[in-house]
């Protein structure tokens, strides 16, 4: 059976990233690599909104907040983590396994953190170096608000680092207009590339302070990594063909446009969500990310029969919860290669497999709900070619 994934990562991958992988193994210490890794990266840059080096690590998102933490952090040194769901709090593990000493801002899974929470944390720890938070919790489907929580910390002279691991592709992250120091991805989300691949960006103000820091570092160095990308190469041997992957799919977001990348996530956010309304179910998140739409289970349905239905029998792959979530919730996915058809088969299938397993409804009306949204979604207007 074909099946598509709708999951929070990984997700689905265009023909064209696959075409460009599935060509022969080239060498990474030549021209014809450099020019498409370097391309890349410029493109990586401009959708970020920055002039600063982004730097590519053949790791998961994981390892790119392992090297971004480690290059800013020394040892005795105090940092605030918000913590919110499963990936937050990994922000926390990271820093205590190298003995750092972190103050939690911890909140109820699926709320977000509030300014004021923050600014408690920031006075009563003043010695805090750096926070540490998830600006789209994937495994809640909340969006914290990031540029607010850096605006404070900045005041304190406090750097952000941020996790836009699902926000990146999503969200304009306009990073060089923000007070963010910091932020990591992913290349199995927005980028909609098979995992492997992982990004940092810092700030200057962040670049200063990683010229100094002494926690032990070797594969996560960044001030050597950067140094390498100078000169068009990485440090290491890199995932050779991801990074032509990533290539091939910079090159489609950058035909469709920055704005109308963050424009399309955000009609098929509001389609699946318009459509989740109309069937009765209550959303989990207090403030939903555009990256998925995470869903409480209706009481008497077997949620984790639903996931397995949709699979076996429509094809269509979601999430479930993690954790203290499992069972609770449904995570139905739109981030990254995702357009009106691809919504529509969604929502049918997480209709007809509730219905299938006991679910009052009548059939077609979530769908119906996603073709209203999207028929009356605003559309940026067409790039202009030449």
């Amino acid at each position: 059976m074909k099946r598509v994934l709708f999951t929070p990562g990984p997700t689905q991958v265009p023909s064209e990233v696959l075409e460009a992988m599935a060509r022969p193994l080239i060498h990474h210490r030549t021209d014809e690599y450099r020019q498409q890794f370097l391309e890349a990266t410029r493109l990586l840059a401009e959708h970020l909104g920055t002039k600063q080096p982004v730097l590519t690590l053949s790791c998961s998102g994981s390892g790119a907040m392992e090297a971004a933490a480690v290059n800013l952090l020394s040892p005795g040194d105090e940092v605030i983590v918000v913590e919110g769901g499963k990936f937050g709090n990994r922000w926390g593990s990271i820093a205590e396994a190298y003995g750092v000493t972190v103050h939690k801002v911890s909140v109820a899974w699926g709320r977000v953190a509030t300014i004021e929470e923050v600014e408690s944390a920031l006075t009563a720890h003043p010695k805090a170096r750096v926070l540490f938070l998830t600006h789209s919790e994937t495994s809640t489907g909340a969006l914290f608000p990031a540029h607010e929580l850096a605006r404070v910390a900045r005041a304190r002279g406090v750097l952000t680092v941020v996790d836009a691991v699902t926000s990146f592709g999503v969200y304009d992250l306009r990073f060089d207009d923000s007070d963010l120091d910091g932020v990591v991805w992913g290349s199995q989300k927005g980028l909609m590339i098979p995992p492997g691949l992982a990004y940092v960006c810092y700030s200057p103000r962040a670049w200063a302070v990683a010229e100094k820091a002494k926690l032990p570092r070797f594969y996560w160095n960044l001030v050597k990594a950067r140094g390498a990308l100078e000169k068009g190469d990485t440090p290491f041997t890199p995932a050779i063909n991801l990074v032509l992957g990533s290539h091939a799919a910079m090159k489609l977001m950058d035909k469709e446009g920055r704005l109308g990348v963050f424009a399309r996530h955000q009609r098929n956010a509001d389609a699946t969500r318009h459509a989740v309304h109309t069937l009765g179910l209550p959303l989990f998140a207090e403030v939903p990310s555009n990256a998925l739409t995470a869903i409480e289970v209706p009481a008497g349905v077997d949620g984790g029969a639903v996931v397995k239905t949709m699979e076996q029998r429509y094809g269509v792959k979601i999430a479930g919860g993690q954790d203290q979530l499992k069972g609770k919730i449904f995570r139905l996915g739109h981030i990254g290669y995702y357009d009106d058809g691809d919504i529509l088969r969604l929502v049918g299938a997480f209709e007809s497999a509730l219905i299938d397993h006991g679910f009052s409804a009548e059939p077609g009306t979530a769908v119906r709900a996603a073709q209203q949204s999207l028929r009356g979604a605003k559309r940026p207007e067409p790039a202009r070619v030449g």
